[in-house]
């Protein structure tokens, strides 16, 4: 019996997962985009009425409190999947009216040709709930505004273009990764999908399947148990044909080219233990990049109450978490900064790491860092300074996935070196290339826009923050979400292939976020923001049912942060 098959039994069931889905793929290609779009509707319905379990299912696996800031971090999953399947509900309603769903004017040409999509705000209510912020999609040199406007939604068109029966390996930390993985891989691959979650989020599988129900009925949907065995059996089961997994390059380097001795033979011969398409989002050493500025002291506390709840969602169990605090050496502001980042991580509410391995990974930095400094207890929230940019340094070469933060300093004798410097170390010394921040004050955007044009066009990250967390470009639905282009499956990085991205524009290289260094109203990414857990909720809820009467609720609670 094959070592991953634990009985008989389970590989009956397992066969019967890909028979049925099997069956069920013509029944998915011939469903029409008036009853894809009801579908979706009905989904964001069922989301909506399972968000308050879910959030309750997370405070109970997390022990986490049932008021204050991480209660509202509960809701976000709830609110993530609407908001992504009403994005793609809406591009669904244009396209079936026949209409173009992405402006003309959208696309632009930058100097050197390369075609950027302007993607958000697309409606009034983008306006209004995330005023100030901005999407843009950057595509692959070479794809002209032609191809943008007859390739864009292509696949919503013509359903023949599928990629058959997928295996989703489904993301252990956040469950809406499983969710909204699951929509893209229906509607913009076209495809029939077997689901194996992880072990760590199985508490949430009666949740996942109660919102999918209209699709398990009708056979394009099928859930397995989350044993490793499940997944290693489907995989390479000959009717499965693309895999999709949300994990760690380990992971995806384990499936491929196996474990036993003979792994890296095949690996450098590259005769992998699979001969399926795969896409993967795998996480890597996220940066954040401090420009230089006259900043002042209220710059300063949001600056660092957002660097601080980027690091501290989910524990810091998140593939985005920034894990490198890039600071230009010498600027009068750098220590008060990192003094605000310490306060801010001793006096935040505590929560427990959770994930599993997580502890074994912070014990392998502190034996590298001995310097690293508790904010809260003896291990943990841990700031790393006095770090060499040259230095061999763990945390440049692995993704620590907890509450770790550590600290660079790198020359800045003026700002477009030290942009230079900064890209530089990014894309050279930090393994991956999922995501990357930078933040800015407009007066230094401005005096140096085409240092800031070249900073963010160099760095190699499939996903830019500008002043926001780039994880939020995952959660607005029309910009993409993954590795940036170029990876291998020799040399997986950050993985291959995006998702997201609701125009399915071709060949996204790299996905852009900008937000206001000075918001006029407290942004949801804040660890001091006084009514988000009464605030999240709310959007969660119009976001389910599109009730406008709900926005003016949602605007006071804002108002309130």
């Amino acid at each position: 019996m094959s070592p991953s098959v634990r009985s008989a039994a389970d590989s009956v069931v397992w066969d019967q997962v890909v028979t049925d889905l099997r069956a069920g793929l013509p029944g998915w290609r011939a469903v029409g985009l008036p009853e894809r779009i009801g579908l979706l509707r009905r989904l964001r319905r069922r989301v909506g009425e399972e968000a308050a379990t879910m959030a309750a299912a997370t405070r109970a696996a997390q022990s986490l409190p049932e008021s204050g800031l991480w209660a509202a971090e509960a809701w976000a999953p709830a609110y993530s999947v609407a908001q992504v399947a009403r994005v793609l509900e809406r591009v669904l309603r244009l396209v079936e009216a026949g209409e173009d769903p992405l402006p003309a004017k959208a696309i632009r040409t930058r100097p050197d040709g390369q075609v950027v999509v302007d993607v958000f705000p697309a409606t009034w209510e983008d306006r209004l709930l995330l005023a100030g912020y901005h999407g843009e999609v950057w595509l692959a040199p070479g794809v002209t505004r032609h191809q943008v406007l007859s390739g864009a939604s292509r696949t919503y068109r013509d359903s023949a273009d599928s990629a058959g029966v997928t295996l989703l390996l489904g993301a252990g930390n956040a469950i809406n990764l499983v969710l909204t993985d699951l929509i893209h891989l229906l509607y913009a691959r076209n495809s029939v999908v077997a689901v194996k979650m992880n072990p760590v989020l199985a508490y949430q599988r009666p949740v996942v399947e109660r919102i999918f129900t209209e699709f398990v009925d009708r056979g394009f949907v099928r859930f397995v148990d989350e044993s490793i065995e499940a997944g290693a059996y489907l995989a390479r089961h000959p009717g499965i044909d693309h895999i999709h997994m949300t994990g760690s390059a380990n992971s995806h380097d384990a499936l491929v080219w196996g474990t036993d001795g003979a792994a890296e033979d095949r690996r450098a011969h590259r005769t992998p233990l699979i001969d399926k398409t795969i896409t993967a989002e795998l996480g890597g050493v996220g940066p954040v990049v401090v420009v230089p500025g006259d900043w002042t002291e209220a710059d300063i506390r949001r600056q660092a109450d957002l660097i601080v709840y980027a690091k501290l969602f989910n524990s810091g169990h998140i593939c985005a978490a920034p894990q490198i605090l890039i600071l230009p050496d010498g600027w009068p502001h750098a220590d008060r900064l990192l003094a605000e980042i310490r306060r801010l991580l001793t006096t935040v509410p505590a929560r427990d790491r959770y994930y599993p391995g997580s502890e074994d990974k912070v014990s392998a930095v502190l034996d590298r860092h001995p310097q690293a400094e508790p904010c809260r207890g003896d291990r943990n929230r841990l700031v790393i300074e006095g770090i060499d940019p040259d230095e061999d340094s763990i945390l440049f070469t692995t993704e620590v996935f907890a509450d770790v933060l550590g600290v660079a300093r790198l020359p800045a004798g003026s700002i477009p070196d030290y942009l230079d410097a900064a890209v530089t170390f990014a894309n050279d010394r930090l393994t991956g290339t999922l995501a990357a921040n930078l933040l800015v004050d407009p007066a230094t955007a401005n005096q140096h826009a085409a240092a800031m044009d070249q900073a963010v066009a160099d760095l190699r990250y499939g996903t830019i923050g500008i002043n926001e967390w780039a994880v939020l470009s995952y959660n607005l639905g029309y910009t993409t979400w993954g590795a940036y282009p170029g990876h291998t499956p020799d040399a997986i990085g950050s993985g291959t292939g995006v998702v997201v991205n609701a125009y399915q524009l071709p060949e996204p290289r790299k996905s852009l976020i900008t937000a206001a260094f000075r918001p006029r109203l407290k942004a949801l990414t804040s660890v001091t923001h006084r009514s988000v857990d009464r605030l999240i909720p709310k959007m969660v809820r119009y976001a389910t049912t599109d009730d406008r009467r709900l926005l003016p609720g949602i605007i006071l609670t804002a108002l309130q942060g």
